[in-house]
């Protein structure tokens, strides 16, 4: 899979289909967006390289989402591009219900995307780290 132009729309739709092959738990069908040498950069894991790999780390992913009941959301914020290169900005926000307490974590994200050979963007680099959680009280 692959977006055909890097448009703000294209990009929206694309955060939408990764978030329902998340909470479906398609890991081969969100791996299939990564170029074959991409890199996935997540916190605290070592850096994953190639579609392959990254299609084993989204599928433990997605299982341990399923285990919790959790549910992802996927907000983009901002869509760039020049040339054959672009990147898109966002939060991911995962919710988790543990017996009525439930929590919510947030992620940022930046991925830059890269146009092949084919013309179709691909993701290349996918990047996230969790926010801080917020000081007691504040």
């Amino acid at each position: 899979m692959s977006l055909a132009t890097f448009e703000h729309q294209d990009v929206e739709r694309f955060t939408h289909d990764f978030e329902s092959l998340f909470n479906a738990g398609d890991a081969a069908g969100m791996a299939a967006f990564y170029a074959d040498d991409a890199r996935l950069l997540a916190e605290d894991t070592e850096p994953v390289r190639g579609r392959e790999a990254i299609e084993q780390f989204w599928r433990a992913a997605c299982g341990q989402a399923r285990a919790a009941h959790a549910r992802r959301s996927v907000n983009l914020q901002e869509v760039t591009s020049s040339g054959d290169l672009g990147y898109a900005l966002g939060t991911v926000v995962i919710q988790i219900p543990a017996g009525g307490q439930g929590r919510e974590i947030t992620t940022r994200y930046a991925t830059i995307w890269r146009r092949g050979a084919d013309r179709r963007w691909r993701l290349a680099v996918d990047i996230s780290n969790r926010e801080p959680a917020a000081p007691p009280g504040g």
